[in-house]
């Protein structure tokens, strides 16, 4: 889909992170974007070793869930993409 790295390892988008771009309308470019220059954020709802990653657009907060994950296709450490989502913020 995109050939996008974070901390040295390739980022794969999970079935429910593209199903969540594609119901939140957040093109594959804007993921990248969330994933590079995003700021880093936690909730109560995140794993242990889990990433979240966030930016400010308009009223809303976008943000992306990494968890480390292994491909065995590629044979190599991978960033998996859980899920892609958007808040509205508060005022």
């Amino acid at each position: 889909m995109f050939d996008l790295r974070y901390r040295g390892k390739l980022c794969i988008p999970s079935h429910d992170a593209l199903r969540d771009m594609a119901r939140h309308d957040i093109p594959p470019s804007l993921v990248e974007k969330i994933i590079i220059d995003g700021s880093d954020y936690e909730n109560g709802m995140m794993g242990r070793e889990e990433i979240g990653r966030s930016i400010k657009k308009g009223n809303f907060g976008l943000f992306a869930k990494l968890v480390p994950s292994y491909s065995y296709s590629l044979d190599e450490e991978v960033w998996l993409i859980k899920h892609v989502g958007k808040r509205r913020l508060k005022k």
